[in-house]
């Protein structure tokens, strides 16, 4: 058995600090280095970060230092601003010859991005080689790995959708302020950061289920929805009835060979409490899928601290996680082994092994 693959946490926020978590508490892995923005934490060991006894491992700002550790890998775990203003420091890592996993909404993102940074990525694989990797929960695992992987059983399909649902009742006042929640539903609609945001990672979303469905789309449409509270909500803070208590980013690919619905469609449904579920969805259902076709199906997928409590988090060193938190960062550390193995460049999505398509000739 080889040794333990050397590991760097880029930016230890909510994620990057799960990312420390779970790599010290796995034999597969060490941790060799942690890469932070604030000066607070600089300086400080790792397993302070997370709340549990020091490890040796002190977080630095130094990206020269950093960059200059022995490393297998580093997972990648910037704050995302939906601008895509990690791209430079992504490329400079890259270069120095350190393969990233990550999170953000990077996944199979030459299939959408602009050329001219598509061939800098590669060049910075090259001149590193290195491989660039993205996954996650919500914009790989589950539309691809799972729900596509599901039509492995179909004989035809008419139509594909995703809907996520992200409760934000423990958020925090200021963010949900910022993108809309708390608002009139017209003053909403102009707050263009959260369109960006979702639109970034939807965009890996919907060309992947293109790549593996093997379908050419006609037209992909982009569309946003801002639902009015019924009646007043309390937390996390005071929402008034009639201001914006659930936001709805969809994108949509359409195949007219296929028929005059969309063939793929993701919903992201941001909403405050059980109240502003869209209509069908029950408590609890993070992801609801729908397939129809031949024959057509429904999933349901909830993430839980356990099926036996309604306990909401894990208690990992000094944070409260989400159990959906654990499963966005777990298929980018997974990966690291067949990252390493792989040849430099882009890495494409781990898509499933046999799956609906319209001639499946194409499967081989």
């Amino acid at each position: 058995m080889r040794d333990p693959y050397k590991v760097i946490v880029w930016g230890p926020g909510r994620m990057g600090g799960i990312s420390i978590w779970e790599v010290i508490n796995s034999p597969a892995f060490e941790l060799v280095g942690v890469r932070v923005y604030s000066e607070h934490k600089n300086g400080v060991d790792a397993g302070e970060l997370v709340g549990i006894e020091p490890i040796g491992v002190i977080a630095s700002n130094n990206v020269d230092y950093l960059l200059s550790l022995d490393c297998d890998c580093v997972i990648y775990t910037a704050h995302d601003e939906g601008t895509y203003h990690t791209d430079e420091e992504i490329l400079r890592i890259l270069s120095a010859g350190k393969n990233i996993v990550t999170p953000l909404p990077y996944q199979n993102v030459q299939l959408y991005r602009e050329k001219g940074f598509i061939e800098r990525l590669e060049a910075a694989c090259t001149e590193g080689q290195a491989t660039f990797y993205a996954d996650g929960i919500d914009h790989h695992l589950i539309p691809n790995r799972i729900l596509l992987g599901l039509t492995g059983g179909s004989a035809d399909v008419k139509s594909i959708k995703l809907q996520e649902h992200w409760d934000c009742s423990e958020a925090e006042q200021a963010p949900l302020q910022y993108i809309g929640f708390g608002r009139a539903p017209e003053e909403a609609e102009k707050i263009e950061v959260s369109k960006t945001m979702a639109k970034n990672f939807m965009n890996g979303i919907v060309e992947t289920a293109g790549k593996v469905l093997g379908v050419k789309y006609d037209r992909v449409l982009v569309s946003h929805d801002y639902y009015p509270a019924s009646a007043d909500i309390s937390r996390p803070f005071p929402i008034k009835a009639g201001t914006v208590g659930r936001i709805t980013h969809r994108m949509q690919g359409f195949v007219d060979k296929v028929g005059p619905d969309p063939l793929f469609t993701i919903e992201y449904h941001w909403h405050i409490g059980d109240t502003m579920l869209p209509q069908g969805v029950e408590p609890g259902q993070h992801y609801v899928g729908l397939i129809e076709g031949r024959p057509s199906m429904r999933m349901t997928l909830n993430y839980s601290v356990s099926n036996q409590s309604k306990e909401r988090f894990f208690k990992l060193g000094n944070m409260d996680v989400e159990p959906s938190y654990i499963a966005t960062i777990m298929p980018c550390i997974q990966a690291i082994p067949l990252v390493f193995a792989s040849d430099p460049g882009l890495m494409s999505s781990l898509d499933p092994s046999i799956n609906w398509k319209r001639d499946f000739r194409d499967l081989v």
